[in-house]
This record gives C-alpha cells, sequence and structure tokens, in this order.
C-alpha cells in the first residue's frame, strides 16, 4: 500500500515540535503532545502501520494521567473562581494536586525524551522520506467507515456507550482533518462532529473530575478535615446538573443529522 507522503511528513513534524516543546516547557505541552500522538494513531490505523500505531498509543497511555490532572487542575482554578469552594479548601486540594503535577511532570519528560519516543520519531521521519502516495482514495473509504459508526444517535446511551461513542466521533473528526492537511475539501459532517465532540469532552471531563473530587472528600474524611469534606460534597452535588447538560446537549448535537435509533441503556448509572 503506498503511504501518505503529505500526511506522514505533518505526523513527523507535528511530534518533533510537541516534543521540543515539552523539553522547553512552552505552550500547552501535554495537550499538544497528545494530540500529536492522537493524529499518529489516526493515520496509522488507517493505513495499516502496526507497529506505529502500538508505539503512539503506549505513549499516549503514558500520558494520560497527566493530561487528566492537567485539566482537572484547570477545572479547580475555575471552581475557586466562580466560589464553589472556599478558599482554605482550594488550597488543601491545590497543595496535594501539586504533588501529583510535579509527578506527572516527570512523565511527560519521560515520555518526550525515552526510547519509545526516539523509536516513534525514527519510524516516522523514514516514513516521511520513503512515502511516496496521497492516500486519497484509502483516506476516504476510512472516513465512510467512521461517519458510519457516528450514523445512530446516542440517545438513551449509558457511560460505556457514550465513552465509545466519543472515540468514534474523535476518529472520525481526525480523518476529516487530514483532508484539510491533504489541501482537500473539508467532509461533511465535520463541524457537527467537532461540536458534539465539545460537548462529549465536556461531558467526560466534569465526570472524571468529580471522580477525583470524590478521592479528595475520602481523603478529606480519613485525615478528618470535616469541613473541606461537606464542601466537596456539596461541590460534587452541584455538578451533577452540568453533566446532565452536557450529555443531554451531546445527545441532542447527535440528532441533528443522525437516523435516530436509540441505544438501550443498560442497568449501569447513565451519568
Amino acid at each position: 500500500m503506498k503511504q501518505p507522503a503529505a500526511l506522514w511528513k505533518n505526523r513527523a513534524r507535528n511530534v518533533e515540535e510537541a516534543c521540543r516543546a515539552a523539553r522547553r516547557k512552552t505552550g500547552d505541552t501535554v495537550h499538544d503532545l497528545c494530540d500529536a500522538l492522537l493524529r499518529v494513531r489516526s493515520t496509522a490505523e488507517a493505513f495499516d502501520r502496526r507497529g506505529v500505531e502500538r508505539e503512539a498509543r503506549r505513549l499516549s497511555r503514558e500520558l494520560s494521567a497527566p493530561r487528566r490532572l492537567q485539566i482537572d487542575l484547570r477545572l479547580l482554578e475555575r471552581v475557586g473562581r466562580l466560589g464553589l469552594l472556599s478558599p482554605d479548601a482550594i488550597t488543601a486540594l491545590g497543595a496535594r494536586w501539586e504533588k501529583l503535577a510535579a509527578r506527572a511532570e516527570r512523565r511527560l519528560s519521560r515520555a518526550a525524551d525515552g526510547n519509545r519516543m526516539r523509536r516513534l520519531r525514527r519510524r516516522l521521519q523514514r516514513l516521511a522520506r520513503q512515502s511516496s502516495g496521497t492516500g486519497v482514495k484509502r483516506l476516504t473509504e476510512r472516513r465512510s467507515t467512521a461517519e458510519a459508526a457516528i450514523a445512530e444517535a446516542i440517545d438513551g446511551g449509558d457511560a460505556r456507550a457514550l465513552r465509545r461513542y466519543r472515540k468514534a466521533v474523535r476518529r472520525s473528526r481526525v480523518l476529516a482533518d487530514d483532508f484539510e492537511t491533504l489541501g482537500l475539501p473539508e467532509p461533511a459532517g465535520a463541524s457537527r462532529e467537532r461540536a458534539l465532540e465539545r460537548w462529549l469532552d465536556r461531558w467526560s471531563d466534569l465526570r472524571k473530575f468529580r471522580r477525583r473530587l470524590a478521592a479528595s472528600r475520602r481523603e478529606a474524611e480519613h485525615r478528618g478535615t470535616v469541613g473541606v469534606a461537606a464542601e466537596l460534597s456539596r461541590l460534587i452535588a452541584a455538578l451533577e446538573p452540568a453533566i446532565a447538560e452536557a450529555r443531554d446537549a451531546a445527545a441532542a448535537e447527535s440528532r441533528q443529522s443522525a437516523r435516530v435509533v436509540p441505544i438501550r441503556p443498560s442497568a449501569r448509572a447513565r451519568a
């Protein structure tokens, strides 16, 4: 199979730039590196480069905890600005989470400069040099398959179904972005997928933030800081409507151009 020269050059350049930024600690390093690896995985999966896909997936897993903590710290900052937690509670949580952030920073450094990343970069550079095709036909086929996977609306889906759907939407959206990289017109439905992905990301981020808050509440109860534990309980309860709103907005967005075939809810909690 001919490999897409333009796409592999773009992937190699994005990974190099993200690794360089991580070493310099400039910009949104964790997000940029995770996004670059996501695109590598998408291209590798579309063009049957199993080894490249495997390396990129393993690196993405190494970065999942640092990325999750980065998002949670931003949400905590927003909670503080909104006054949903007292300054004392924000300080207590911030101190605990900043310790985790230092550990996450070390993990990011290892991922950006480790043997696995160097091996992936060499593979990408080799593909960028040796590829000669455009990959348009293969990309179009993969995009059609990805679109079919999200053709049904997500009404009634439980958390597990929504997570699967979110991954499918992201896969389809990244493939749509590849058309732009190749200088081709954007596929129909790409803008809808971006809006849908934003709501699904919000739903996922708030659920995981709630999970970290619940763990922090248990720690506070164990330490005997009853006031902080009570505040966290109120905040967790206050997040429930926002999580439900994001889930419902995602379902509504999915109905805009989808053929509605409701997903049967399981016994698991919808949130």
